[in-house]
This record gives structure tokens, sequence and C-alpha cells, in this order.
């Protein structure tokens, strides 16, 4: 009787078959167990063995899967894995193809908080030589923000208080939800090229951590890192620290407090104008006066030309009288000898001395008051310029030309369209002194 020859299988054809059936009974499967083995070659992919006390299994996890995750493995760390279980043919190794993956024990998302701050800090995007200087006085600032919020109406309050004539550029984003992280990390590099914009503020309102969790991303950071444009975070409570704060260049405990780090007060620059022009002028002062009393001492120790004159011609007449003895005897050889040292003398007079340091003297003094007027008249036309430009910049100006602005009530906001406001609608009309509080009797859209 014949027998029946057994089925007899290739090493391919078997491990297909395994594989088949690994995949289909054990398509999706939760584990848990210790990260051992970790590696992650060029290609991007971490690969690393799960195991217990009594077991391990081999695990990998695609470079696509694991950059949309918050948490990345770490050597040693207990971790909660989903996947598949697979077998790799050409080593005939079954494994676990892991798409998600969370630690243990802490809470997730503060774990991979502190995974992505320790990474960034090693990399160096929180160092201080990365930090830019914010501008002293900047013309335009951009605010990244939610436009629903009351972030965006304190701010602007509080600028409109400490120097309205800055100009704020509104960027509205998300700042919570799976979104949101994107809609800042454009509204960044978007900034970072926007002609005129000298300063960023990122803010938000104050919430959990998983509601200022956008600003914990490691996109916003990085983009946060390489934009041109100096960025105050302003993310949060005093007590609420963010990924953004640390990358940051400047962090605002909260959203009111970074309007006094980006911008002056108008009111305080106006004091300390005025106090520099005090300065100057008291300055001025005390040269001009310190330089009279230069002028006064070296006149003092200049010695007085006529004592000097009065000893010459005493000495001339003691030395004549002892010519006029000697010489009698010898009257011609005398004249002549009184006639040589005559002629000397005159040669060797000090008025010519004194002449030309009087007219040296002359010169210094008018050199000196020439210089004085000319300083004087270069810091009255700078003071001259400061004033003109602020009365410039002064948004009041506008209206003392006769122009008015128009606004809603009880709102309060800017009418730009006439059709905006509606018969019997009440508007309040700012003038340069005072204003109208008025009702709408007729609308028309013709000026």
């Amino acid at each position: 009787m014949d027998q029946e020859l057994p089925h007899i299988y290739t090493v391919s054809g078997l491990t297909r078959e395994i594989r088949e059936h690994l995949e289909t009974n054990f398509s999706l499967v939760w584990v848990s167990g210790e990260v051992s083995n970790l590696r992650q070659p060029l290609s991007g992919h971490f690969y690393f063995t799960l195991k217990d006390a009594g077991a391990q299994l081999r695990a990998v996890l695609f470079k696509g899967n694991h950059q949309y995750l918050r948490y990345k493995p770490e050597e040693g760390a207990q971790v909660l894995c989903r996947g598949r279980v697979t077998v790799y043919e050409p080593r005939g190794e079954y494994q676990l193809v892991v798409d998600y993956l969370e630690p243990l024990g802490l809470g997730a998302l503060a774990q991979a908080f502190e995974a992505l701050k320790q990474r960034l800090l090693a990399e160096g995007l929180f160092d201080a030589r990365y930090k830019k200087p914010l501008p002293f006085l900047p013309r335009r600032l951009a605010l990244v923000t939610s436009p629903t919020g009351a972030v965006v109406r304190d701010f602007l309050r509080l600028q409109k208080q400490r120097f309205p004539g800055l100009e704020v550029l509104i960027y509205p984003v998300k700042v919570q939800g799976a979104e949101a992280a994107g809609e800042i990390t454009q509204a960044l590099e978007d900034l970072g090229s926007y002609p005129g914009v000298e300063v960023i503020v990122l803010a938000r309102g104050g919430g959990s951590l998983e509601d200022l969790w956008p600003f914990n991303e490691e996109m916003v950071a990085r983009a946060i890192h390489r934009c041109p444009i100096p960025v105050v975070s302003a993310v949060g409570h005093e007590v609420d620290f963010t990924i953004a704060d640390f990358v940051a260049d400047v962090r605002a405990p909260t959203p009111s407090a970074a309007v006094e780090l980006v911008m002056p007060d108008r009111a305080e620059l106006a004091r300390r104008l005025e106090n520099l022009a005090g300065l100057l002028t008291r300055a001025s002062q005390r040269r001009l006066q310190e330089a009279r009393r230069q002028l006064t001492l070296l006149g003092g120790r200049l010695p007085d030309p006529r004592r000097h004159l009065q000893d010459l011609r005493l000495q001339v007449d003691d030395r004549a009288e002892v010519l006029a003895r000697r010489f009698r005897r010898h009257l011609d050889g005398q004249r002549q000898r009184l006639h040589l040292a005559h002629s000397r003398m005159v040669l060797l007079s000090p008025r010519r001395t004194t002449t030309a340091a009087r007219q040296r003297l002359e010169h210094l003094g008018q050199r000196l008051w020439s210089t004085w007027q000319s300083a004087t008249r270069e810091r009255r036309r700078h003071l001259d310029f400061c004033r003109s430009h602020l009365e410039h910049l002064n948004p009041l100006a506008i209206l003392a030309r006769g122009y008015a602005v128009a606004t809603r009530l009880p709102e309060d906001t800017v009418i730009k369209d006439a059709l905006t406001v509606p018969p019997g609608g009440e508007i309040r009309v700012r003038l340069a002194r005072g204003r109208l509080d008025c009702q709408v009797r007729e609308v028309s859209d013709y000026p």
C-alpha cells in the first residue's frame, strides 16, 4: 500500500504562512515592557527590544509614525506600545511594528514635555548666545494670538496707554487644539520676512497643560529659534512654563507684562527728554563759567609789562649818569658807545613781546567764544528737531487740523463704513478738544 507523503514546506513558504497567521490573529495589540537595546540609524527609525522578567520582544517604530508622537522611546523606560505582530522573513524573527507609544507611570504629556525640554537643551536652543535683544522703540510689532480672546483687547488697551503711536499687526491663529501648532509655526515663518515688523509677541491666556500644549510642540520651538526677529513668549500665567518660553528671546510672565517689555512709556520718555534738556543746558552753563574762570586765571598769571619797563628805565638812568661821568674825558668815544647801547636796549624792549602776547590772547578769546556759540546752536537745533519729531508723532495733531474720529457706542469701535451704523444708533465723535455724543438720524453711503 502506498504511504502518503507528508507536505514539505520551504523555509520561505513556512515563514510566509506563519507571518500571515500572526498578522491575522494579532493585527492590533497593546504591549507594555521595558525599552532596551535602543538604536536609531540614519534612516530615522527606532529599533529596540521590549522585555520583562520572563521574555523579550523585538520592536520597530518607523519614522513616519514617531515624528507625530509627543514622546520618543528612551533606554530603560517603561512604555505602553500599540501595534501589530509580524515576521521579518529574511531573519525569520517575529517583531512588533509600533504605531503608538507612551510612557507608563508619569503622565504622558508631562513626561513628553520634560523629554523634549532636555533634548532641546542638549542641542543648545536655550543658550543665551542665541537670544536677540528687543528694540528700544519699535515702530511695528506683530501679535500672534487668537483674535477672539481677551488677550487682544487687554494688549491693545495697554498699548494705547503706554505708546499710542506704535503700530500693532495682529496675526490670528488657533492657540489650542491639534491645528494650533501648525498655524503658530506658519505665523512665525510669515512674520520673519514681513516688512517693518521689529518684534513678535506670541501670546495666550492661562490654561491647563493640555490647553497650552501647542506651545510645547517641537515644530513651534524650532520656528521660534529660526525666526530672525526677536520673539517674546507671553503664554499663560506667571507660574506656567512652556517650551516656547525657554526658546524665545524674552519670556513675559503674562500677555499684559509683554506690553511693558516691548514698548516704553511715552510719558516717561517725555520726562527723560525734558531732564536731558535740562542737563544739557546746565552743562553748557558750567562749561562757559569754567572757561571764563580759566581765562581770568590765565590773565592774572601774565606779568605787568609796565613795572618791568619802569625798572628798565631806572637802570637806564643810573647807567646814563655813570656813563656821563666817565665819558666826559672821552666825549666822542662815549657818545658813540652810548648810541650803540641805546640801540641795543630798543631791540631788547619788552614792548614787542607784550604786544604779541596780547594779540594771541585776544585771538584765543575769540575762538573760545565762537566755539561755544557753535556748540550752543547745534544743541538747540537738535532739541528743536526732537521736539518737532515728538509733535509729529502725536496722533492728536491730526485732530487739531479739523479731522474727527467717530466710534460706535457702546462698543467704542472706530466707524469706517456709514452703513454699519443703523438709524437711531448712538455714536461718539472725538475732536481736538472734547467729544460729541450723537444719535444718527439718517444713513447714506454717499459722501
